[in-house]
């Protein structure tokens, strides 16, 4: 394979860019933000008007995007990447979706003769850069370990097409509720009188910066890190009553994260927000300045 299509310019999007093009891969690109699309193409990039265009320009596509209907709406129907797939031997889903959206592409791209795998990515391991959670046959992913070895530090195949996704959403409860937990344990210092600084100043925990300067200025382009993780526990939770799975801690989580994305503007989309709502609950003045 060495044309490649990339549905969705944002963070996740452009660092595969930039790498595919560092690679010498022909890059095409499909987004609907024309700004995305013109910081493509100044990178040596060629753009596509659509998702046909797209799917008869390239080997493989990949698709970057925000969630479930994101993915749907571009694998299926009329100007969907397959009804005008010509050579496209491979498509990588990199959007945490639900289990089943990544079980159907599957489907679909079997009845018409293309590999699929399912690829979330992270970056908050303790390892070193970014790292694939693969989901899909061992054929499919001996086909396109070429290609992640290119697009993530390093990868792994957990099992069949949906394993994958629910490992992720697994990762971000676990991301999700750690924040969290660091976001209370600082609004109960400060609440009781206590500066919380000696937390990282002394004993070095290396809690995110943004808890004590109230910074909550969104970190990741497009869809900011509180939307990401609300999102993401919101599937989990899906998919755990579709299995009678018990996620009591879950449960208030996704209630915290909603009511935070209600109490701060758009442009606030750092995760660490959270802790406005803590003080909330305190009936604490806020220090970003809201209610």
């Amino acid at each position: 394979m060495q044309s490649i299509g990339v549905v969705g310019v944002g963070h996740i999007g452009k660092g595969f860019v930039n790498e595919l093009l560092d690679e010498r891969y022909d890059v095409a690109v499909y987004d609907i933000d024309e700004d995305s699309v013109d910081w493509a193409r100044e990178r040596g990039a060629s753009a596509a008007d659509s998702l046909a265009e797209l799917a008869q320009q390239v080997d493989c596509v990949v698709m970057a995007l925000p969630g479930t209907p994101e993915v749907e709406t571009t694998m299926s129907g009329e100007n969907g990447i397959l009804a005008a797939s010509e050579d496209v031997e491979l498509v990588v889903d990199v959007t945490t979706t639900l289990p089943e959206t990544s079980v159907e592409c599957e489907m679909l791209c079997e009845a018409a003769d293309i590999r699929f795998i399912e690829a979330p990515i992270t970056g908050g391991s303790p390892r070193e850069g970014m790292h694939m959670m693969i989901g899909g046959t061992e054929e499919s992913y001996d086909a396109s370990t070429e290609l992640l070895d290119t697009l993530c530090t390093d990868h792994v195949r957990i099992g069949a097409t949906g394993d994958a996704t629910i490992f992720k959403l697994g990762l971000q409860l676990r991301y999700a509720g750690h924040h969290a937990i660091d976001a209370e344990v600082i609004e109960f210092l400060r609440d009781n009188g206590v500066d919380p600084e000696p937390l990282n100043d002394f004993l070095e925990f290396g809690i995110w910066e943004n808890y004590f300067t109230h910074d909550f200025s969104q970190d990741i382009e497009g869809l900011g890190g509180l939307a990401i993780w609300h999102k993401d526990i919101g599937y989990a939770r899906q998919v755990a009553r579709e299995h009678d799975t018990a996620l009591p801690l879950a449960a208030v989580l996704h209630e915290a994260y909603k009511a935070t994305i209600r109490r701060v503007d758009e442009t606030e989309g750092h995760a660490s927000a959270l802790v406005t709502y803590w003080m909330g609950l305190n009936d604490a003045e806020s220090r970003s300045g809201k209610p």
